[in-house]
């Protein structure tokens, strides 16, 4: 599966839906919404729909101010990882006036 190539590359996958939503139900298909979402959150990256009240270039510039904002975070386990495995990790804070993006595993190597 692609999130879990993206989470054993490190890699944050941001996703930007942009469709017309007559010519997918013309068809039968979905527009792969809950696919985009799911590699988005699984990665730690997000997902975006173009819409009249969030046109592509300020999506754009949001993910730019993230890029730009993010931390980046080292972590060792207590428990050395035995093999090569996807482990669950939950990131909080404190401050209220924080907003923690963080994905929700990663993949721990012996």
């Amino acid at each position: 599966m692609a999130a879990d190539t993206a989470v054993k590359a490190d890699t944050l996958v941001y996703s930007i839906l942009f469709s017309d939503e007559g010519y997918y139900s013309m068809f039968g298909g979905g527009d792969g919404r809950r696919v985009l979402e799911r590699l988005s959150s699984d990665s730690g990256g997000g997902f975006f729909e173009v819409s009249k009240k969030l046109p592509v270039e300020q999506i754009f510039e949001i993910i730019q101010d993230e890029l730009r904002s993010q931390y980046a975070m080292g972590y060792v386990s207590d428990r050395p990882a035995q093999i090569s495995q996807f482990r669950k990790i939950d990131v909080k804070t404190d401050r209220r006036d924080l907003i923690v993006q963080a994905r929700k595993r990663y993949w721990a190597r012996p």
